[in-house]
């Protein structure tokens, strides 16, 4: 262990905390407030977020840019195969990056003695910041908590030194997040039967830092009509979408954790953070197409099925286009259970997270046969500003005259309803999966 000092106050003696926003550490007694070391990384510009407002010309909706119409289908690239998909987060970093993966796979238990009290305590070997639970005081490792200092060793990714320099701070608790979690598994006993999650809750859930990149979403998808209707088509947007620039997350269960509120995004420093966390950085070879295009398929079915009852099955063609905002990557803090360790290579899998900012729960199980998406009720005290995700609500339109002008046929009749990220209730869906042959499992088509 390196040397460990402790974060006391010199005016009161009482603990001081890290605050990313003001870039200080402050005294939670006297409010006292010293700013962090000189030299660390100099504060990064914030995201510049920039709407455009959809073209009106005489009352029709001027679409041009989601007009050209492709055969929907689901993403296909290979890490989201089940054979692939199965592999956790330590089985990927022994694939693509060793060293990390050795560091966490000989992370131990440590006894730390307190400096203000003298009662040993646990912690371990990889965290950088504790907290005495026999006085509160804070102690830290002096080379960590510098400003724009942080053990790059435990930086997951094949590009380790591409960390984004702006982040979502972690607004609940580690316990906090656990309870959360604890409260889904139990309101659904039936989809985690069979599996030790409460005891991976309690033992292996970690904060991360995931990298993500915010962007505006809009989609055209066609239906197969009903009747003598040939087709509808369905307009979308998600306004402020997050999309995760990793695949060591489950990608499906990070556009789960929606929504996000971006009026938060501050320069990113983890002198601010305590306990133990991991920080993934933006992986290089990323597939960016495939994951728009896999959380973009399960928004325009479940959407469409919130507004107007139609069946993802029947998705004809769609058509996307994603406007990156400026400044538009950034880390948001998500506490992660990888899989319970008592879940084999083969089999069912499980994963569950816990949204650090809003502290919504939720969970993916599957294997090669289903997905079931479990999603706990968004907070009524959670408050988010006007820069939150919002998946607008979905309209049917009727292509009228060039240049691309429709006009909307109906507004989707539940808009409380509309995407997960609204919903007042929890949320339980399962999709069954398309059998394919043995080297398409494997490799995609």
């Amino acid at each position: 262990m390196e040397e460990m000092f402790a974060i006391k106050c010199q005016n009161c003696g009482g603990p001081m905390y890290s605050h990313q926003a003001t870039r200080s550490f402050d005294c939670a007694y006297c409010g006292t407030s010293v700013p962090w070391e000189a030299g660390g990384q100099q504060p990064a510009d914030t995201v510049g977020i920039r709407h455009q407002p959809i073209q009106m010309v005489d009352g029709l909706m001027k679409l041009t840019h989601v007009s050209q119409l492709e055969p929907a289908k689901d993403a296909d690239w290979y890490y989201f195969e089940p054979y692939w998909r199965n592999s956790s987060l330590l089985e990927w970093l022994f694939q693509e990056d060793r060293g990390t993966a050795e560091e966490l796979e000989q992370a131990t238990h440590v006894s730390i003695p307190c400096p203000f009290c003298g009662a040993a305590f646990e912690g371990e070997s990889t965290q950088s910041v504790f907290e005495c639970p026999s006085c509160g005081n804070k102690i830290g490792a002096g080379d960590l908590l510098k400003p724009g200092k942080f053990s790059k060793r435990l930086t997951m990714g094949t590009g380790a030194e591409y960390v984004p320099e702006q982040a979502i701070p972690c607004s609940i608790s580690e316990q906090q997040a656990r309870a959360n979690a604890l409260q889904l598994v139990r309101q659904y006993p039936e989809v985690f039967a069979g599996h030790a999650v409460e005891e991976a809750i309690q033992s292996q859930m970690v904060l991360m830092y995931i990298p993500v990149a915010l962007a505006d979403l809009r989609m055209m998808v066609s239906f197969s009509g009903k009747g003598m209707k040939k087709e509808s088509l369905v307009y979308y947007e998600v306004l402020d979408w997050p999309y995760p620039k990793t695949h060591y997350v489950d990608v499906p269960l990070m556009g789960l954790l929606e929504p996000w509120d971006f009026s938060k995004v501050v320069p990113f420093d983890p002198a601010m953070e305590e306990g133990n966390f991991r920080i993934v950085a933006v992986e290089g070879i990323q597939k960016d197409s495939a994951v728009i295009d896999k959380l973009a398929y399960s928004i325009a079915g479940n959407d469409a099925e919130s507004a107007f009852g139609f069946s993802k099955n029947s998705m004809r063609q769609w058509s996307r286009k994603v406007k990156k905002h400026e400044s538009a990557l950034m880390l948001v803090p998500v506490f992660y259970v990888d899989r319970p360790i008592s879940d084999g290579r083969e089999g069912e899998q499980v994963r569950i997270a816990v949204n650090g900012q809003t502290g919504r729960a939720a969970a993916v199980v599957f294997d090669e046969k289903r997905d079931t998406h479990v999603v706990a009720p968004l907070s009524p005290s959670v408050h988010l500003s006007s820069e939150s995700t919002v998946h607008a609500t979905p309209v049917e339109v009727r292509y009228v005259k060039s240049p691309f002008l429709y006009e909307i046929v109906r507004i989707g009749g539940n808009a409380a309803a509309v995407g997960a990220t609204t919903a007042s209730q929890g949320v339980l869906r399962e999709e069954k999966r398309k059998r394919k042959g043995f080297l398409i499992r494997l490799f995609g088509d």
